[in-house]
């Protein structure tokens, strides 16, 4: 039996942060649709939601119909966790209208397709008691459905020494935003990350978990409308105004403009050179989403500076006394001095 394994969806997200939010709120809905395919096409019987398919109280009703289309056209099974995000009422009508959709309780779940059992439930806190009432049986295939954090149980309790006593044989989890795997002791676990990139810090490949119960193979299915890219440029030999906009361009030139850009400058800055305004006036409207991060530090001889009988060559001095951290003390050097240059 093949079992696809997402989580994380968080259908009709505000993405407050993205200039187009219309389009890519319904790519998030495109990139289920298109999982749903790939479970038709390749003899997926069951699909597993650990959670926040959609996000809090933004769901919109013909997201809610969109889902339920995708989920009655879809040859799976679907089973669904809701986590910690949205309402009831969405789940609540895609069990009313949808017969392949099973949803989780309080209590442990359990559901049986042929050899394989499907379990799990929606955490809570002081989940000790429960935790002791996990039984499974050692001869079929068990996969355990979970939405929380395995290292923080703020939101709600995982027994990593309760799964690895278990009969289970796959932690199909949810919560956290990156493609990572765990192991409870000879048990394995994954997190499945995001379908799709919703910001600059989902950076990781998005996709979803494809099991192979006969088998017992896990593997991980890449699947982007768009991703998140990022592109180091280093700005130290770069002497004008002129030829840094010729780096930028030459260092962004062979990036699909349909993919969020994250554009990170390093190195040292001479003096006068108009980083942000460059930056921004190049790679404005050239992809989908920009966000400019400069890490770099002034080209100024700090330590000829720190020498100085001067107002800069205190600050210098002073700075470099009391911030131990060297990227926080390039950026209020590099600011301070610029105050003082009478730049800003």
């Amino acid at each position: 039996m093949k079992i696809i394994h997402t989580a994380d969806i968080h259908l009709d997200s505000p993405l407050s942060g993205v200039k187009d939010s219309k389009r890519r709120r319904f790519e998030l809905l495109t990139a289920l649709a298109n999982m749903s395919e790939y479970a038709n096409n390749y003899g997926v019987q069951a699909i597993i939601v650990a959670g926040d398919l959609f996000d809090d109280k933004y769901t919109s009703a013909q997201t809610v119909e969109s889902v339920i289309s995708i989920v009655n056209d879809s040859k799976a099974d679907w089973f669904v966790l809701k986590g910690n995000h949205g309402d009831n009422a969405p789940y609540e009508k895609l069990r009313q209208r949808c017969p392949s959709v099973k949803l989780f309780g309080e209590n442990w779940t359990y559901y049986n397709c042929g050899g394989v059992t499907i379990c799990g439930r929606e955490l809570g806190f002081n989940d000790l008691e429960y935790w002791q009432k996990l039984s499974l049986d050692s001869s079929r295939f068990n996969v355990l459905v979970l939405h929380g954090d395995i290292d923080d149980d703020s939101y709600g309790y995982i027994d990593k020494k309760a799964i690895a006593s278990s009969a289970v044989n796959y932690v199909a989890l949810g919560h956290r935003h990156s493609l990572s795997e765990c192991k409870f002791g000879r048990i394995k676990g994954c997190y499945s990350g995001v379908l799709e990139a919703r910001g600059f810090d989902e950076t990781e490949p998005t996709g979803f978990i494809v099991i192979d119960t006969d088998s017992g193979k896990v593997k991980f299915q890449n699947q982007a409308v768009r991703s998140v890219v990022t592109v180091k440029i280093d700005v130290t030999d770069v002497m004008s105004d002129i030829a840094l906009k010729k780096k930028i361009y030459d260092s962004v030139s062979q990036e699909s403009s349909k993919n969020y850009l994250n554009a990170v400058f390093y190195g040292q800055l001479q003096q006068g050179l108009q980083l942000k305004m460059i930056a921004e006036e190049t790679l404005k409207d050239r992809f989908f989403a920009l966000r400019i991060e400069d890490n770099t530090v002034p080209s100024y001889d700090l330590e000829k500076i720190a020498q100085e009988v001067s107002l800069r060559g205190e600050f210098v001095k002073l700075t470099n006394e009391q911030i131990s951290d060297e990227r926080l003390r390039g950026e209020i050097i590099k600011f301070g001095l610029n105050v003082l240059a009478g730049e800003l």
